[in-house]
């Protein structure tokens, strides 16, 4: 996306955002408190995936999603336990809570479908 800017005098200016820059920047920005962000990481990203793994089973069981959420849920946390760079455990928690929010998505419009 870019953005242009027009100065009092008639200068455009080209902006651009890009989305893994600006989060390499807050992880630079935040390495000071990668424990606490590592513990909210873990938290949250179990949080989800324990919900989308309680729905997979309810009812019907639907392996497929149950192994997904579990793998990216445990991935993720173990990439935090074994203390690996600060980036990698950002990136390995926003993909496994993008992966186990789709399919929390999909469940509940399923359940309600």
């Amino acid at each position: 996306m870019e953005v242009q800017i027009t100065h009092k005098i008639g200068q455009k200016e080209q902006r651009s955002f890009n989305l893994l820059q600006y989060v390499h920047q807050i992880i630079e920005r935040e390495k000071t408190n990668a424990i606490g962000i590592t513990i909210m990481l873990i938290m949250l990203g179990t949080g989800i995936a324990s919900i989308t793994a309680a729905l997979s089973v309810n009812g019907e069981v639907s392996i497929p999603i149950l192994m997904t959420a579990t793998l990216f849920a445990m991935g993720a946390n173990a990439t935090a336990i074994s203390q690996q760079p600060f980036k990698t455990i950002v990136w390995a928690f926003i993909l496994n809570i993008t992966v186990n929010s789709l399919l929390l998505i999909y469940q509940i419009i399923d359940l309600l479908a």
